[in-house]
């Protein structure tokens, strides 16, 4: 790994099962990585998934830290979060953490592996 090494995007769902809500940021602008996002806190956020590359992994466990660039374009910069999440999204826990974490509207289909309502 060099110096310095961009995380990329999830290359699939953000939660899988709820792909039908997504928004994809910038998926028509080739200067920006295209970006999938479901809302969150009630429309008023949206929330991303982020994927390491083995290296990128070994990095932060040898002590690497994680930097977040926010764009603003010269507004007032929007709070933001940023979390790192182990427990797969088919548990019980990762479950009642994105109903709180999201108070989204989302109605699951229980025949997929997504999320069960």
């Amino acid at each position: 790994m060099s110096f310095f090494d961009f995380v990329s995007p999830h290359a699939g769902p953000v939660v899988v099962g709820l792909e039908d809500f997504e928004t994809v940021y910038a998926k028509d602008q080739p200067q920006y990585r295209p970006l999938r996002t479901l809302p969150a806190r009630n429309g008023e956020s949206a929330i991303a998934r982020f994927h390491l590359t083995d290296a990128q992994r070994a990095a932060i466990a040898e002590g690497a830290d994680i930097y977040l660039e926010l764009l603003h374009f010269g507004g007032p910069l929007a709070p933001s979060s940023m979390m790192v999440m182990s427990e797969p999204p088919d548990t019980d826990l990762f479950r009642s953490w994105w109903r709180v974490q999201t108070n989204g509207p989302y109605k699951f289909d229980a025949g997929t592996k997504g999320i069960n309502a």
